[in-house]
């Protein structure tokens, strides 16, 4: 097998743990709403996989995010929402940093053009890890379960898919990229990750 020469990492529930209740609860707070209608009005009617792939612009978003709702929410609460519903894993980020020594890495969230633009206020340790290596699915205008993001995405890094390794917490986002010709690994902890990278030659502490 080829070395390993770029690793790209999903965001949520592997760099750190994503609670969407907790966003929900305080999206509740802000709006005082029930959380289940919030819920039904935004994400489960497919109106942020629809943000996710890219639709809107970061204020069309929120435009239609308020019309949705029928209340006035800033960007800035929206925000604290996000930022309020994840806990940076401190292991796994230390884990990036010895890695970025060795290879590039890249992160690749499904996500919108408002946490795009606020990601400085939300997660922190993933700007100034990654830098300009951040990219969502909104901007390649597509979606982890579909392979041709993976291809959009190492065109922009110019990286081969056999020499690429791709980390994720959902099955079905690996076989996405499996179908793309990335190595893969499914996150379960950073208990089995470590081992994983030492199999491919990767040196760790």
């Amino acid at each position: 097998m080829p070395p390993i020469e770029l690793i790209i990492f999903d965001m949520d529930d592997v760099l750190c743990r994503y609670d969407f209740a907790c966003r929900l609860a305080c999206l509740a707070k802000i709006t005082g709403l029930q959380a289940a209608d919030i819920d039904a009005a935004i994400f489960r009617s497919g109106f942020d996989d629809r943000g996710d792939r890219g639709d809107f612009t970061a204020e069309e978003y929120m435009q239609q995010f308020n019309d949705r709702l029928g209340v006035a929410v800033s960007r800035q609460d929206w925000l604290w929402a996000r930022q309020r519903s994840i806990t940076p894993d401190r292991a796994v980020l230390t884990l990036v940093e010895q890695l970025r020594d060795q290879v590039p890495v890249a992160l690749l969230s499904n996500n919108g053009p408002v946490l795009r633009q606020g990601l400085d206020a939300v997660f922190p340790q993933a700007v100034e890890l990654f830098g300009e290596r951040v990219f969502f699915s909104c901007q390649l205008a597509s979606s982890k379960d579909e392979p041709e993001i993976f291809h959009k995405l190492l065109e922009i890094l110019d990286g081969r898919a056999g020499e690429t390794l791709f980390i994720d917490d959902s099955e079905c986002y690996i076989t996405s990229a499996r179908s793309a010709g990335l190595r893969t690994h499914h996150f379960s902890g950073i208990d089995a990750l470590v081992p994983a990278l030492r199999s491919l030659g990767l040196s760790l502490d």
